[in-house]
C-alpha cells in the first residue's frame, strides 16, 4: 500500500484504500434503509456512489477488521497500538485555514433540513434513523476544546436527539451549562480522515485538543476552519458538518434503542437534544454511515491499546506487546504481555482496570505470543493460581451498555457500577523459569521433510 500523504483527506484516503483492494463500490442506486445491511454482506469498505432521493454518496466498513483500520492509516497491524502511543507522545497543534472544503456548501437556520440527509435505519430494532461517525466538538470555559464520538438519532427536520448518557467529556461539558439553564454550542463533523476520527475516540486528558493527537498521528498539523453559526472550528476537509447547540432540556428526550457496541440491541434512552444551526458539507459529499459494532470498536481499539502502553509506562512496567481482543469488544479485555520484575503482574492489573472501559486483564511473560489464544489459555492453565493470581476489584465505574449491570434498575441519570477482574498468568515468584521449558523434537535441525515428500 502505498504511503499516507501528509494532507491527505477522507476521499484520498478511500482512494488508496480502494488501491490496495479494502474497497468495493457499486455504481447502482442504493436505497438508505439498504445501505447497513449491504455494508455487513460487503467483503471490503462499501461504496455506493448513488444514493436513490439523495445528492450525496455513502461508505460504510472502513473500520470493521483490524487490517482495514491499519490500511486507513498505513500502518502495519501487528503495530497500530504501538503506532498510536508514538502519535499520542509527539502532539501537533491545528492550523486554522480559509479555503475549507466542508463550506463549499452552507445552509443555515430556518433553511436547514436534515431529511435531505440519507440518514439510514441501521438496525432492526433501532427507535429511528441515525448518524453514526459525527466527531463532536465542544469548548469547556477554563479547560479547552474537547473533541469525542456521539451517535444522533433523527427526530425533526432541524432536531436530533444525542447520546450523552454514560460518563464522558462531553456529558460533563453539558451538565455545566444545563445547570446554568443555557445551550451548549456544538459541532459535529462527518467523513473526516482515520487520523481525526482514531483521536476523537481515545480519551485524552482535560485540557488536551484531540486535533493536536490527530497532527500526532498524521505527523502534520490538522487543518480546521472556524464554523459559520457557532464559535468552534472543525477539520476543513471534511465531508459534511452540522453546527448547532444541545438545548437545556436535560436527559428528557427519546432516544433509541440502538445497537449497541457490544454487539447488542441497547434499550431505549433518555437524552438531550441537539438543534441544528447549519449544514455545510462539500461538493458531491460522501456520507460516511459507520457500522456497529466493529467499527466502533475498532476504533478504540489502537486507542486502548495506546492507553494502557501509556499507563503501564508511568507504572515503569517494560511492555513487550499489548493487544485488545476482539472477544472483548477490542478494549474491555486486555492481553498484555511483560518482561516481569517481582510484583509486576499485579501491578499491571491494578494499572489497568483503572481505565473506565477496561473490565478484565490478562498479563503474561514476554515469552506467549498474546496473538494467539491458545499459547494465552495455556499460561493461564499453568502460571496461575487462581486463589493467589486472580484479582478482582469491586464497585468501580461502568458502562449502561453491559447488561451484567442491569442498566434498567437505575433512576434515571444515575451511573452504573461494576466489578472487574485479573489473572495474573505470568510465572510465579519462587518458580524457575526451566520449569517452563518447552520440548523440541530431537534432531530437528538436522532433517527437512521435503527430502521424504
Amino acid at each position: 500500500m502505498s504511503p499516507v500523504t501528509p494532507g491527505e483527506d477522507f476521499r484520498a484516503m478511500l482512494s488508496r484504500m480502494e488501491a490496495a483492494g479494502h474497497v468495493k463500490r457499486t455504481s447502482r442506486p442504493v436505497k438508505p434503509q439498504h445501505f447497513s445491511a449491504l455494508c455487513t454482506q460487503s467483503p471490503g469498505v462499501f461504496l455506493a456512489e448513488k444514493v436513490e432521493g439523495y445528492d450525496f454518496s455513502m461508505v460504510g466498513g472502513v473500520f470493521w477488521t483490524r487490517a482495514r483500520t491499519a490500511a486507513s492509516m498505513g500502518w502495519p497491524e501487528a503495530e497500530l497500538g504501538r503506532k498510536f502511543a508514538a502519535g499520542v507522545s509527539r502532539p501537533l497543534a491545528p492550523v486554522e485555514v480559509s479555503d475549507a472544503p466542508c463550506q463549499e456548501n452552507i445552509v443555515t437556520h430556518d433553511d436547514v433540513d436534515l431529511s435531505a440527509i440519507p440518514i439510514p435505519l441501521m438496525h432492526e430494532k433501532d427507535g429511528g434513523p441515525y448518524l453514526s461517525s459525527g466527531i463532536v466538538f465542544a469548548d469547556e470555559p477554563g479547560v479547552g476544546v474537547n473533541v469525542g464520538c456521539y451517535r444522533l438519532m433523527y427526530r425533526t427536520r432541524r432536531e436530533m436527539a444525542i447520546d450523552l448518557f454514560t460518563a464522558s467529556d462531553l456529558r460533563r461539558i453539558y451538565g455545566k451549562a444545563f445547570e446554568q439553564g443555557k445551550p451548549l454550542p456544538i459541532a459535529v463533523a462527518f467523513g473526516v480522515h482515520a487520523f481525526e476520527h482514531m483521536a476523537a475516540a481515545y480519551k485524552a486528558p482535560a485540557g488536551v485538543n484531540e486535533m493536536e493527537i490527530a497532527g500526532g498521528l498524521r505527523g502534520a498539523p490538522t487543518r480546521m476552519v472556524r464554523c459559520k453559526t457557532v464559535d468552534l472550528m472543525v477539520p476543513a476537509d471534511a465531508e459534511m458538518v452540522l453546527e448547532g447547540e444541545l438545548l437545556p432540556n436535560g436527559w428528557t428526550a427519546d432516544e433509541g434503542p440502538f445497537g449497541e457496541f457490544a454487539g447488542m440491541q441497547g434499550d431505549l434512552k433518555h437524552n438531550p437534544i441537539f438543534r441544528v444551526t447549519a449544514i455545510t458539507h462539500r461538493n458531491n459529499p460522501i456520507l460516511y454511515s459507520l457500522q456497529m459494532p466493529w467499527e466502533n470498536d475498532w476504533l478504540n481499539g489502537p486507542a486502548t491499546e495506546a492507553a494502557c502502553m501509556r499507563i503501564l509506562s508511568i507504572a515503569g512496567i517494560q511492555v513487550t506487546n499489548v493487544r485488545a481482543t476482539e472477544g472483548g469488544c477490542c478494549g474491555w479485555s486486555m492481553v498484555v504481555a511483560i518482561r516481569k520484575r517481582a510484583g509486576e503482574g499485579k501491578n499491571v492489573i491494578a494499572a489497568l482496570l483503572s481505565l473506565p472501559v477496561v473490565k478484565q486483564v490478562i498479563v503474561t511473560d514476554d515469552d506467549i505470543n498474546i496473538y494467539d489464544p491458545n499459547e494465552v489459555e495455556w499460561a493461564v492453565t499453568f502460571r496461575c493460581q487462581a486463589d493467589k493470581d486472580i484479582v478482582i476489584l469491586s464497585g468501580m465505574k461502568a458502562k449502561h451498555v453491559d447488561p451484567s449491570v442491569r442498566p434498567w434498575e437505575m433512576k434515571p441519570g444515575e451511573l452504573p457500577l461494576t466489578s472487574k477482574f485479573g489473572i495474573d498468568a505470568t510465572i510465579p515468584e519462587g518458580i524457575p523459569a526451566f520449569r517452563y521449558e518447552r520440548i523440541a523434537s530431537a534432531y530437528l535441525d538436522q532433517v527437512r521433510l521435503e527430502d521424504y515428500i
